[in-house]
């Protein structure tokens, strides 16, 4: 049965990455700076593109909801009322106006689309786990992740190219992308979840699921216990915030310094890096499965220094085919990130504290996803009102915390020597 039901997942993942793809981060914060350009002060909209930009890591913080709510119900039904939930607020930003309610109304249903889809993210792992064998699972994983890449690439270079011709388009686009969501809605209803029934007893039973507010209290338990990890955290939020800080600033300096039309934005901000990854993944593969997450990130972390210091470089001396390389840097470390997003708490975790591990990281990165990109547009607006290049200043600050969180991941991987020489890695 592991065929059909891979299918189906196929089949669900690609035409829901349709829908999604309408709010993907670098997607919808171009579609606002250009289209909303006008509406309200310069400064006013970057911060509201700021806020776009970071509505995944914002969701993260509430993904404990999910794990929460979903414990003990049937799972496809649960997932299936998501995808609803999902396509039917995406759909609702066809009808946006041109007005500073409008631009409002984006960042409330960007967000909540987000927060339902961090749901789909957090159930889903319940339904591979019961549908497919450990030896198979990794593969699908992979499958789809790179099926849904390269569907929201496509897509993005599809859009930008028809914004560029005209921008009321995206008031026919979003309904059709829609409408192809709810074709993931029926192939996920078909899917069935492997003894289901012994699957609710055993979490009925079993201890309750982390309740939203208990989430605070396992990240200082688990920082405080293991103070390898707090470590590893805390040069992964510089790397963060670093990255964090890149995603507002490109997506203004393109409009702002460079003029770059819809296309043009979105290729640098989200296609390129998205077309990369898939190929990028492979290498960070082979690599991580020999190493341990902390020797992986002293290496993979600088893929992101490289990736700020070419697009500072491009900025700051106005090379706009630059930028484009910068984008591609950017892709192959996201392959790592993502990656090592999935398994690297793995490497330091007991085996029965894995959940709470993932759940510190998943919690952190929220909060930095909360402020660095506004740190960013904050320090950008100051700068610009100084008098300064406000662009290449933030950019400068960006790669100058990249390079804190290397150099950690590279003192910590000396600090921990022959402790992470050897690792065991499960699929």
């Amino acid at each position: 049965m592991t065929r059909p039901f891979f299918r189906l997942e196929l089949l669900s993942t690609l035409t829901f990455a349709v829908a999604l793809a309408m709010i993907e981060g670098g997607i919808i914060s171009v579609f606002t700076k250009k289209t909303f350009h006008g509406v309200v002060s310069e400064g006013q909209l970057n911060f509201f593109v700021a806020f776009l930009g970071a509505t995944p890591e914002l969701a993260n913080i509430l993904s404990f909801i999910w794990s929460w709510k979903g414990q003990g119900k049937r799972k496809i039904p649960f997932i299936n009322a998501l995808q609803v939930a999902t396509i039917s607020l995406i759909a609702l930003l066809a009808i946006v106006p041109h007005s500073i309610f409008g631009l409002w109304l984006i960042v409330f249903l960007a967000l909540t689309a987000r927060i339902c889809w961090s749901g789909i993210i957090t159930i889903r792992p319940t339904v591979w786990r019961a549908n497919y064998s450990r030896a198979f699972r990794a593969r699908v994983v992979a499958r789809l992740s790179t099926g849904q890449m390269l569907v929201a690439a496509t897509l993005g270079i599809a859009l930008g190219a028809m914004l560029d011709r005209n921008p009321d388009t995206y008031h026919l686009i979003v309904p059709a992308a829609g409408f192809i969501g709810l074709i993931a809605v029926w192939a996920t209803s078909r899917l069935r979840v492997r003894r289901e029934s012994r699957l609710l007893a055993l979490e009925c039973s079993g201890s309750r699921a982390m309740t939203p507010w208990g989430s605070l209290a396992v990240v200082v338990r688990v920082l405080r216990n293991d103070p390898w990890y707090a470590r590893f955290m805390r040069c992964m939020f510089l790397l963060g915030v670093g990255n964090l800080m890149l995603t507002p600033i490109m997506v203004i300096t393109l409009a702002e310094q460079f003029n770059a039309g819809y296309l043009k934005s979105i290729l640098i901000s989200s296609a390129i890096p998205a077309l990369t990854m898939p190929l990028a993944l492979p290498i960070w593969t082979r690599l991580l499965d020999r190493a341990h997450v902390v020797r992986f990130r002293a290496l993979h972390s600088w893929t992101f220094v490289a990736a700020s210091i070419v697009l500072t470089i491009a900025v700051g001396f106005n090379i706009p085919w630059l930028l484009f390389v910068g984008a591609v840097l950017q892709g192959i470390g996201f392959a790592g990130g993502t990656l090592a997003w999935n398994l690297g708490h793995v490497d330091f975790a007991p085996p029965s504290q894995t959940s709470q591990y993932m759940a510190t990281h998943v919690t952190l990165n929220g909060v930095r996803g909360l402020i660095a990109p506004f740190v960013a547009v904050f320090l950008y607006e100051a700068a610009k009102k100084a008098g300064l290049d406000a662009s290449l200043i933030v950019l400068l600050i960006a790669s100058f915390m990249s390079m804190l969180g290397a150099l950690g991941f590279v003192r910590l991987r000396a600090a921990m020597g022959p402790m992470i020489d050897q690792v065991s890695r499960t699929t």
